[in-house]
């Protein structure tokens, strides 16, 4: 538990403490003015009839953390499961242990740059991994 917490203190003071991202960066929840508005030039208006190309694909494990983009890097969270029975029920706490990880990712090829990760038992609801 000690270690999600001291995670949790050092994502807080880099959320804090990061430098101010540029315009084409979203490193934080809807941009980076928080207004989800996309203020770069040529942003597509309409979606083509047979979807966006796929760039990479790279396999995570579960979580409800959304990612972070910012000077070329890719950055999520999620949850490596090693014992317990998942269950997404709201009033049931699921006992689970495994690992939360923090991955970084190169934004160009979805290639590995690095990655973090923990022990971190779960009693709680909703216990796919991290938010």
């Amino acid at each position: 538990m000690q270690h999600c917490r001291l995670a949790l203190t050092w994502i807080a003071w880099t959320a804090l403490l990061g430098p101010a991202a540029r315009a084409d960066d979203w490193p934080q929840w809807m941009g980076p003015r928080r207004d989800g508005v996309w203020r770069e030039a040529g942003v597509v208006r309409e979606l083509p009839a047979g979807g966006l190309p796929v760039k990479w694909r790279v396999p995570v494990k579960g979580g409800y953390a959304g990612p972070a983009v910012a000077d070329g890097r890719v950055y999520l969270m999620d949850y490596e499961r090693r014992a317990g029975e998942l269950a997404n029920a709201p009033n049931d706490r699921t006992v689970l242990a495994g690992n939360e990880r923090v991955l970084c990712l190169d934004a160009a090829s979805g290639g590995l740059l690095w990655k973090h990760e923990y022990e971190c038992p779960y009693s709680i609801s909703y216990a796919a991994g991290p938010r």
